[in-house]
């Protein structure tokens, strides 16, 4: 009988010391306590912070994670990627929530920068060393006032890091100082296995290409990265000012004034890095609209001089206003509200040209009159941009990125609007093919419903940046929809056990044992 006791009882002891070592020894405990007490967060739907968190820039494309990492410090993102890439537990990475195709979310665990904000400018050497929780807006906000503008996004509240790596244009200064990725000098990169490493022309170069235009979410986690700055003196005005120009036509025949425009930029712009253009068409039964944003990266005595030859031409533009704005002023004239009003879909094509036959499917973009639904068609400039070729960024030779895009309320319109998009770029690119005028489309603009997306996206850089993927990340640990596979990867999709589940089959065992 006492054997009977003491056997019960020392199982009883035995148990609960095994719960006890089995809750402590928990490493997603552990990592979560870590990152809190160093003044991170750790956010699941039951907190209020949450839904400000999870909530991205499009509703269409809404995820809500089962779980929300936010490290303040980059040790601590290190041991986050340690820790989860040992469980093989799958991550996302989250920094400005803007990823059309929502791929910085799912509903499992994100890892988010939001909390790593370092910011610093060294103006000796004209460059800004950034964190991946900056935005655009908090970097405008330094640089304003100065005679400095970095290229970064129209959009104040896009991350800084995701942009630059899908490339990363600005339409209104990338023609006279190339793109974000172009800019970049050194990235700071965590791998999947919780180590750091560098990326610059000297050190890991692969990685450094590879980075410039391969898109955010592929090889690792971009801690930090340093781009270059520009000294606006071309203008001849204080603060780093341009004259931006808001041109705007209303019920005119706007295929003549785009012929009009085609022909200025033929004639003048092409040959004359200065002028930038961000044009947007919207047609709806008889009515239609077409506004050019147009920056000038010269003295604003020429501006009549360049400009009059071609805005004298009829159709005249119904409303003609001339601004003198900095980079912050001008980010936040165009800035769109974080998240957007509406439900939305963008898409692109990269172009060489704009034909007549791509312009009439460009004027019959328009939805069903019955549909409850909005479209527009945006026509980004960028020939001759001030391009460095030797990046993974695949379309130096475009000159136009033709972006369609709808937008919706009714998420039961969702079918429709998608699909009345899709249909158009497939119209546009057939009306392209006799020219070969589309070559691709922009990856910062990523479609989740887009064909041969390899190709529309890296052109003839795929295979070398798979090569590079099974280099840095043979795991593919970073993986999402449309990103880039390692050969021979291994899985990683192994879902860890939770702590009850553990505890349980371990208690069973020692059950097991002692009777």
């Amino acid at each position: 009988m006492m054997d009977s006791f003491i056997h019960f009882y020392s199982t009883i002891i035995f148990l609960s010391v095994l719960v006890l070592i089995n809750t402590q020894s928990d490493p997603l405990s552990t990592l979560e306590s870590t990152i809190i007490s160093h003044g991170g967060q750790v956010l699941r739907i039951t907190d209020p912070q949450y839904k400000a968190a999870a909530t991205l820039h499009n509703r269409a494309i809404q995820t809500w994670p089962e779980l929300i990492l936010r490290p303040a410090t980059h040790d601590d993102v290190l041991l986050a990627l340690l820790t989860l890439s040992s469980l093989r537990i799958p991550i996302r990475i989250m920094g400005g929530r803007h990823s059309y195709g929502g791929y910085c979310s799912h509903q499992g665990i994100v890892l988010d920068s939001a909390l790593l904000k370092d910011l610093k400018i060294d103006w000796e050497t004209e460059t800004i060393t950034m964190d991946a929780g900056i935005i655009w807006d908090d970097v405008y906000r330094v640089l304003n006032g100065t005679e400095y503008v970095i290229m970064g996004g129209l959009c104040p509240t896009v991350g800084v890091v995701g942009f630059t790596l899908g490339g990363g244009y600005n339409a209104m200064y990338s023609r006279s100082y190339g793109f974000a990725s172009d800019n970049v000098l050194k990235f700071k990169v965590a791998l999947y296995n919780g180590s750091v490493v560098t990326a610059s022309s000297e050190i890991n170069p692969d990685l450094y290409w590879a980075l410039r235009g391969g898109g955010g979410g592929n090889f690792g986690y971009v801690l930090q990265m340093t781009q270059k700055i520009h000294r606006i003196n071309e203008t001849h005005m204080p603060n780093g000012q341009f004259t931006f120009l808001n041109i705007t036509w209303i019920n005119v025949d706007i295929k003549i004034a785009l012929n009009n425009w085609l022909a200025f930029l033929k004639e003048v712009a092409d040959n004359d890095i200065r002028i930038s253009f961000n044009v947007i068409v919207a047609v709806n039964g008889e009515s239609n609209f077409l506004m050019m944003y147009c920056s000038f990266n010269g003295p604003s005595i020429e501006i009549d001089t360049v400009f009059n030859p071609w805005l004298l031409k009829d159709p005249k533009p119904t409303f003609n206003s001339m601004f003198n704005y900095t980079q912050n002023d001008i980010s936040r004239v165009l800035a769109i509200p974080f998240p957007v009003v509406n439900r939305e879909h963008v898409l692109s094509a990269m172009a060489i040209n704009i034909t007549e036959a791509m312009l009439d499917i460009i004027l019959d973009f328009q939805p069903n009159s019955t549909a409850d639904v909005g479209s527009w068609t945006e026509l980004i400039y960028l020939h001759s941009a001030t391009k460095d070729k030797n990046t993974a960024y695949a379309f130096p030779d475009i000159s136009f990125d033709i972006a369609p895009g709808v937008s919706w309320r009714n998420p039961d319109n969702d079918p429709y609007a998608i699909d009345m998009s899709e249909k158009f770029l497939q119209k546009l690119i057939d009306a392209a093919a006799p020219t070969k005028s589309i070559v691709g489309a922009y990856l910062n603009y990523i479609d989740p419903y887009l064909p041969n997306w390899q190709t529309m996206y890296y052109r003839h850089h795929w295979d070398r940046l798979r090569e590079i993927q099974t280099k840095w990340d043979p795991t593919w640990y970073f993986r999402f929809p449309q990103g880039i596979p390692p050969y021979n990867q291994q899985s990683n999709a192994y879902k860890l056990p939770n702590k009850n589940s553990m505890v349980i089959i371990s208690s069973f065992i020692m059950l097991v044992w002692f009777y």
